[in-house]
């Protein structure tokens, strides 16, 4: 059995005219492994498109971090990345182009239901007093976490696109 609970806390962030825009990518990977303390093996670039229509080259990304918490918990961070760019008319960079990050982050737990105790109403009964009386406690610190992840990324983006030149 599997229960997510969001975070408040989102990130949908969009940055035009923005100089060599796949360093964003870089961006947020820096982000996620060291201001949110997750370890490279648990950042997976879940998936990647790229197409190229004349000029105009199209980028998509998600990228899925997982910090565990525990025995039966972990925090869930997905971020989609999506770039247009063109080549730059601009000695100093190679593209210039348009990023939209959208991102979000939840507390997922699993709970073992492999047994036939672990599919008895008895067991279920016990879960749910477990995750409400004991866990909610443990779990709320797991949402602010979730929170504190996204205001991480958000900032971080927000203060990165605020240091790169304009480009017109």
């Amino acid at each position: 059995m599997r229960i997510d609970e969001f975070g408040d806390v989102g990130v949908q962030l969009e940055a035009e005219n923005v100089p060599d825009p796949p360093e964003a990518y870089n961006e947020v990977m820096r982000i996620l492994r060291f201001e949110c303390d997750i370890g490279k093996g648990d950042i997976q670039e879940n998936q990647y498109q790229h197409e190229k229509d004349g000029d105009t080259e199209r980028i998509f990304s998600e990228i899925r971090a997982y910090d565990p918490k525990g025995k039966f918990s972990f925090i869930y961070v997905k971020v989609k990345i999506f770039i247009e760019m063109k080549p730059a008319k601009h000695e100093d960079y190679d593209y210039v182009g348009d990023i939209e990050v959208n991102g979000s982050a939840r507390v997922r737990t699993h709970y073992p239901q492999e047994s036939w105790f672990q599919q008895t109403i008895l067991w279920h009964a016990f879960r749910v007093f477990f995750e409400k009386v004991l866990y909610n406690d443990v779990r709320q610190v797991f949402l602010n976490e979730c929170d504190e992840y996204m205001m991480y990324i958000r900032d971080g983006l927000k203060s990165y696109f605020d240091m790169l030149p304009t480009i017109k």
